[in-house]
């Protein structure tokens, strides 16, 4: 399948795809360091080229999305879960940071067959569940019906817990997907938008300057070198009881700040790869 990436992060989510055997056509991300992720994997010769969205959802929706409807099968929605987390204030839809409607609205700009879904199992018992209820009803006034499940790390074998809940959503009797924009914009289908190095969408064209030559100082100035970290705690049996303690590593280093960040929103390739999978058998039973 062809695969639509919003809220994409450093791109674990899109390794999940990898393990699936799909194809990423466009990924949306507003940060500019896991934007560098992307297009440095890129580089690397670990990710295809595909079109990175170096913008925030509301932008993409307004500027790009209905190009992508007849070129995604699937669009896949990690969408932000602070408003949701037990570890925050669960302030659900009255928090500027729910972007579920301009999630549902990229959905129903672009189309797919396939929404895959993926936020805290808190969604589940925010507010005794009225928000997730919203949830599957948006999804069924655009023509959509969905199966669900709870599936952590340590349910692929890892030595942390990890949960999150997953969403399938499925089409049916949905019309002939047709184009709805014109002059759809070169590099949709996998050509690398951009400077050859980053893809940069934002509104200002010299903030984006600033942002790119801090990421290059950055790059530059790093030895390469390993720098001392806690030892991780382990039980008699050398598993991790804890996670690794941060030690000195997040105290005035921005880049480490910035890679502690991608991994805390980021997907566990595997796990996503098996919710799909295990969610996807359920549909074609």
């Amino acid at each position: 399948m062809h695969e639509l990436s919003i809220f994409t992060g450093a791109g674990g989510g899109i390794i999940g795809s990898i393990l699936l055997g799909w194809r990423t056509v466009g990924a949306v991300e507003n940060q500019p360091y896991p934007c560098a992720v992307l297009a440095q994997r890129q580089r690397d010769g670990l990710l295809d080229e595909f079109p990175i969205w170096c913008m925030d959802i509301e932008g993409f929706n307004r500027r790009v999305a209905c190009h992508y409807r007849g070129v995604a099968d699937i669009v896949t929605a990690g969408f932000p879960c602070q408003p949701f987390s037990v570890a925050g204030k669960r302030a659900g839809s009255s928090d500027e940071r729910n972007m579920w409607p301009a999630t549902m609205e990229c959905i129903r700009l672009v189309r797919p067959r396939f929404a895959f879904l993926e936020n805290v199992p808190g969604l589940l018992t925010w507010n005794g569940g009225d928000y997730f209820r919203t949830i599957l009803g948006d999804l069924s006034e655009a023509g959509f019906n969905a199966e669900w499940m709870v599936l952590g790390a340590d349910d692929c074998g890892a030595p942390h817990r990890r949960k999150r809940l997953w969403v399938l959503a499925y089409a049916e009797g949905l019309p002939e997907r047709t184009r709805l924009c014109a002059n759809e914009p070169a590099g949709i289908g996998g050509r690398r938008f951009g400077d050859g190095r980053y893809s940069w969408w934002d509104a200002d064209p010299a903030d984006a300057e600033r942002q790119k030559l801090e990421i290059e100082q950055r790059e530059c100035c790093d030895d390469g070198k390993e720098r001392k970290t806690a030892q991780r705690a382990c039980d008699q049996w050398g598993r991790r009881s804890t996670e690794p303690r941060l030690g000195r590593v997040a105290h005035g280093v921005a880049h480490r700040v910035e890679r502690l960040g991608a991994i805390g929103n980021g997907q566990v390739p595997l796990v996503a790869a098996r919710a799909f999978s295990e969610l996807f058998g359920r549909i074609t039973e």
